[in-house]
């Protein structure tokens, strides 16, 4: 049965969860779509409502993300765990009509989880979907893109059939220009700052940026760790902060970063902006919305800072240098009197050529000031600069750190980071540098920096943490997804009781021991120390893929080594723990796991040591393990190890 909406008006809020807001780039494209069928939006983080408030509107949208071990994001889990309370009952969300977009990664295990779980109780509530959810997968064919804007079209003719315009009324054309909630003006209540047009501001890093239960940090260590002659520039670097902070293995630190002064400079001067760029500017809204989410839009960090200069907004709060989505072309097009420009960039627009978008802008990776550089018939009236350019994100890297490592004698707390330093050659010859991690190779001992701590990716429960210094571990890691490996290793060593407990095996890969072999000299002395019973024991395999004519990587060693794989998971129900680059690299690692335990279980019926009886016995007393005789009972031991949070993945 379909709600009465006869009582409410025409309007629709879009609740998003994100963490590097692609999640808030579908929502306001949801927004505009919905604009021009002459509905009131509002595109809201789920944290920023409560669940009562969704009864005001027509209809709800929800774009989440999924994170870390099939987490929500950050700015969704309060709203989540409201849904969650004993109390709610499945009429609670009765008349509340919904649509779902889930945005994951088909490299981790569970994929969309933080959506599906979102539907299931949703439909619990009571709450009824207008249509098929949406799952869209960054490792598609077409990224999260295709899946979406399939999925908005079909969503665009549901909504025209079960909410018919109003009479007399037709949808707005898609060259409108849809107007803006906010604008930039001058602030006449603030004196000028006394610095002369064009001027570089000293602004303290992230003092008008700091997120939510920031932690104000000490760089003390900005260190390269690879070769000069090393393809890759990775940095060593301890940051810290005079509270004490507890962090377990597996959580992470956010960092803001800020744009280039030259960069900066750049877009003023390619604008035209000089005489605005150093004077005080303030936020204006020009939303007539009467919904009760109207007011929550305003709690974007990005509004809350008067009296700050339009070159403040662009350094620190904008992100110029952001591969472009659609949405910034079809913004852009408004402001070219070039009309081969103008027919240009509204075709970057146009879901029948997303292969062209893909291939102008995502695949060689063109910023959003190389763009502007290329069409220079665009002139954008700075007044609209938030509305253009998206917000700048929080990057997060993973803490290297634990046990004694995490606190200095005084009770102050210590970060240290593993960063490889982002710059390579694109498709067009050009070099790319990643906008933080060129941020932060720049950066001299003693800055000081707002950071924040992350704790979605942890590799065990507040609970489950006292045991940690019992259980196995099997660790795989490539490159810099060493670092929370490492400070699991370091956390282990500090909790545990005796020797023998708690066995970790690691098994790392880089391109060559001279040159990427991280944290190779504590590897070495643990592995010495428990051999005199002094730690933990330590086994350590290694894949140098350029070290020898044949490349040897992650996933042969696993295969090689296919008695350690059964020994830790079969025989000690060893915890797994991948960390490295997504994509192929936890696929190929998955696969070899299978292979490995196939190989294993197949050898040791042939050689009579194994039966069910004696998987049985190795199982733990309140399991039974079933026995391994194929490819898919592989796959379902894995997703049972999934299931029970003892094979986590965490990549990047």
């Amino acid at each position: 049965m379909q709600p009465d909406n006869t009582d409410r008006p025409r309007s629709v809020i879009i609740l998003y969860g994100t963490e590097t807001g692609t999640s808030q780039d579908f929502a306001e494209e949801v927004s505009r779509c919905l604009q021009r069928l002459r509905f009131d939006t509002e595109v809201v983080g789920l944290d920023d409502v409560v669940y009562g408030d969704l009864h005001s509107y027509m209809l709800t949208v929800f774009v989440v993300a999924t994170t870390g071990q099939g987490d929500f994001p950050d700015n969704a889990r309060k709203f989540w765990t409201s849904l969650l309370r004993k109390k709610l009952s499945s009429t609670t969300l009765a008349g509340i009509q919904y649509a779902l977009v889930g945005l994951g990664d088909s490299s981790y295990p569970k994929f969309n989880f933080a959506a599906r779980k979102l539907e299931k109780r949703l439909g619990q509530l009571g709450a009824i979907p207008l249509i098929e959810s949406c799952e869209a997968d960054e490792q598609g064919d077409e990224g999260t893109d295709g899946a979406v804007l399939a999925w908005l079209e079909h969503f665009r003719q549901s909504i025209l059939t079960t909410f018919p315009l109003p009479e007399g009324q037709t949808p707005i054309a898609n060259d409108v220009p849809l107007p803006s909630k906010w604008r930039l003006d001058r602030d006449n209540a603030s004196t000028d700052n006394g610095l002369p047009n064009g001027s570089d501001l000293h602004i303290p890093a992230h003092s008008s940026t700091s997120p939510p239960q920031s932690l104000e940090s000490t760089l003390i260590k900005n260190e390269r760790v690879t070769p000069p002659d090393h393809f890759q520039d990775v940095r060593f670097m301890v940051l810290k902060t005079p509270q004490t902070v507890n962090y377990a293995p597996g959580d992470a630190i956010a960092i803001l970063p800020q744009n280039m002064p030259k960069d900066v400079t750049f877009l003023i001067e390619r604008m035209n902006w000089q005489d605005v760029a150093d004077i005080p500017v303030r936020f204006v809204s020009t939303s007539t919305s009467s919904t009760s989410a109207s007011t929550h839009f305003a709690t974007n960090p990005i509004y809350q800072h008067g009296g700050v200069t339009l070159r403040t907004l662009l350094t620190e709060h904008l992100d110029i240098n952001a591969i472009p989505r659609r949405s910034f072309f079809a913004a852009i097009a408004n402001y070219t009197t070039d009309s081969m420009h103008k027919e240009r960039l509204i075709e970057f627009t146009d879901p029948q050529y997303l292969d062209e978008y893909y291939d102008y802008a995502t695949r060689p990776r063109r910023s959003i000031l190389e763009i502007l550089q290329e069409f220079d018939s665009v002139q954008l009236p700075w007044e609209e600069v938030t509305n253009i350019f998206p917000a700048m994100r929080p990057r997060q890297f993973s803490i290297a750190s634990g046990g004694k490592l995490k606190h200095l004698d005084d009770g102050s707390t210590v970060f240290e980071l593993l960063i490889a330093i982002v710059k390579y050659r694109t498709v067009i010859k050009r070099i790319r540098e990643g906008v933080c991690t060129r941020y932060l190779a720049q950066l001299p001992v003693g800055t000081k920096l707002q950071v924040s701590l992350k704790t979605e990716g942890r590799f065990s429960s507040k609970a489950a943490s006292s045991h940690m210094a019992g259980n196995r571990h099997l660790l795989i890691g490539a490159g810099t997804g060493i670092a929370p490996l490492r400070a699991l290793i370091h956390e282990k060593e500090a909790l545990r009781s005796s020797p023998v407990a708690g066995k970790t095996a690691l098994i790392f890969g880089c391109r060559s021991a001279k040159a990427d072999y991280f944290f190779h000299d504590e590897w070495a002395s643990f592995q010495s120390k428990s051999e005199h019973g002094e730690a933990a024991g330590l086994e350590v395999v290694t894949a140098f893929s350029r070290d020898q004519r044949e490349k040897v990587y992650i996933q042969d060693r696993i295969r090689e080594r296919s008695g350690l794989i059964w020994e830790y998971l079969r025989e000690n129900h060893a915890t797994i723990i991948v960390c490295g680059s997504s994509g192929q690299m936890p696929k190929a690692v998955r696969q070899a796991l299978v292979d490995a335990l196939i190989e294993q279980a197949q050898k040791r019926r042939s050689e009579g040591s194994l039966t069910h009886h004696t998987e049985s016995i190795a199982a733990s007393d309140d399991e039974t393990e079933n026995p391994i005789e194929s490819h898919e009972d592989a796959e379902k031991y894995l997703a049972r190890l999934e299931k029970e949070g003892r094979y986590k993945q965490e990549t990047w």
